[in-house]
Parts: C-alpha cells; structure tokens; sequence
C-alpha cells in the first residue's frame, strides 16, 4: 500500500504563477560539478540552517584574477536566453573571510581566460557595490541617468553584517534589475541605443565563454577578487520576478515544520504546485513526483496562503 507524507510550513509570501527555465544550478552538496575551480576556492560546511555544502572561493586570501569558480563555456550561449532575451543571475553570498571588497567583482563573463593578466571585452561583469558593466556586441556602463531612481546605489554595506545574502539580477532587452534579498537596489532602463543596451546579450551570448562566479576583475581593473562564500548559484532563461525571487528565499531560510494547516479560512477553492526555484509544477497533489514543492491555495474568504510541502511516496 503507498502511504503519502507530508510536511507543510507556512510561508507568506505571494508566488507568481508561470515556468522559470534554469539553466545551470549547483548547491554544492556534491561538490562543483561540471564547473572548475580555480585558484585556493574549496567546498566547506556551514552551519547556518538550510545552508550545509558552500563553495569558499578564496581560502589562502584574496588575490587579483585568481580565485573563482569557472562555471561550463556553455551556460550563456544557451538557445532559451537568446529566444526569451531574459536572463537572470542569482546565488546567495557571504562576505566569508573577505576584506577590502568595496570595488570587487562577484561575477564576470569574459571571451577567455586573462592575458596578461588583463581582460577585455565581451565583458559582463556583476560588481559587490550593486553596480553592473556590459559589452557584449553592444555597451552599457548602467549610469545614473538610466536609473529609475536617478542616481546608483553604489554600496557593499548589504555585506557587512557576515550573513547570508541572496543576490539577483535580471536583464531584458528594456530594463536591468539588481536586487538583494528581494528587494531592489539599482534598477536602470535600456532603451536600446549606443551605450544603453544588453540585447548583446541575447544575440551573442556565445561569445561569453569564460564564466566565473566569485572573481576575475574586467579590464586592467587593480582589484581583488573577493573571498566570498556561495550557495546555489542560478542561471535563469527568464528575468525572475520579485514574488518569484522572494518565494526562493522563503523556501531556503524557513524552517520546516510538520503542521495541519488551518481551516480557520475555510475551504480551499484552488490550489497550485511549485518547485522550488518558481516552476509550475502542477494542481493535482496526487500526480506530483516525490520531492518538495510550493502549494499555493486559495482559500473561499479569499485569502491565499503559500506552504512548503515533502511528497514522500513508500510502497
């Protein structure tokens, strides 16, 4: 007989429903992969509840251009990013054992390795003061004046407090988005024009080959690579949203519980199924396969309730 268990915890955030393609994840329980490390980064533990198995990416210190996670050549020239023209880029972070990071690289998209030890372009490189360079068969610098707010949130004070962060961004051929745990930090628009486009991306994605999560500063740029600790990095073929990316970390951070749900709302009248990073995953609980899920229901006073839910099926 098949006996079905479940474990709900309640989560109140709102989950936007429709598919997210990932690309490439790893959570470093089995270690980096398909990717490569290079320089001192090694796999540690860490104690932090829902964490275990992160990648340290400079454990003997920080250097320039040397310590990184080199991620597959193939992660930005995938068919899905160029036929959505959405990409996002997301992971959680640690300041670890860093210091003096102000104007290092957290990630970085080259053609190849550095020569000399210098980059150039393509180039797309991810700052930890929250600020962003393209130019990838079009440029970008993301200036104030394209900012939503006017003026860029240029800091790395999200860091400082030695816990786990989660960093997100999100480009489509009109806007680039950088947010920190769910919250936007800089926001800039792209009309498209000479110095104010990403669709290079999109278009010549390929060109980006030599991905690094961690490091490896552009250009001639005398600046260390950090020495961050990481956990399940993410490449998305969509611009994930803010209920999307909030909805990740609830399902990261909250702690599980085995729970009835309350009736107090009355009946359910609908209800969906996620996985984890925001993917559809169905409406009937029965036809699920084993593994964790976000069920989103709606209840007849009309209040919805998000839980994360364990189908464990045992003959």
């Amino acid at each position: 007989m098949k006996k079905i268990y479940t474990f709900a915890m309640a989560m109140f955030v709102t989950l936007t429903a429709g598919a997210q393609t990932l690309i490439y994840s790893n959570n470093f329980e089995n270690g980096v992969g398909t990717s490569t490390i290079v320089g001192s980064g090694q796999i540690e533990s860490d104690a932090t509840s829902g964490f275990g198995q992160v990648f340290h990416n400079a454990v003997n210190g920080q250097a320039l251009r040397s310590n990184y996670l080199l991620l597959p050549t193939d992660v930005l020239s995938n068919s899905q990013i160029a036929t959505n023209k959405e990409l996002t880029i997301a992971f959680w972070v640690n300041k670890g054992t860093a210091t003096e990071n102000f104007f290092t690289p957290v990630f970085s998209a080259y053609a190849a390795a550095p020569v000399s030890g210098e980059n150039t372009w393509p180039v797309l490189v991810l700052q930890s003061r929250l600020l962003a360079q393209v130019n990838c068969a079009g440029w970008n610098d993301f200036v104030a004046a394209d900012n939503v707010a006017t003026v860029n949130v240029e800091s790395t004070d999200w860091l400082d407090d030695a816990a786990w962060h989660y960093y997100t961004a999100t480009f489509t051929e009109t806007s680039v988005t950088i947010y920190i745990d769910g919250v936007v930090k800089n926001s800039w628009m792209v009309p498209g024009t000479d110095g104010h486009t990403v669709s290079g991306l999109f278009t010549n994605g390929s060109d980006l080959k030599y991905i690094c999560l961690g490091g490896n500063q552009a250009w001639a740029w005398a600046d260390v690579d950090p020495a961050y600790l990481f956990d399940d990095v993410a490449i998305y073929a969509n611009a994930l949203s803010v209920d999307q990316i909030n909805t990740i970390i609830t399902a990261k951070t909250g702690t599980a519980g085995i729970q009835s749900l309350s009736t107090d709302n009355g009946e359910i009248t609908s209800q969906e199924f996620f996985s984890l990073n925001g993917a559809k995953a169905g409406t009937d609980y029965n036809k699920l396969k084993s593994g964790i899920y976000i069920k989103r229901a709606v209840y007849s006073n009309g209040v919805t309730r998000n839980t994360k839910t364990v189908k464990v099926e045992a003959q």
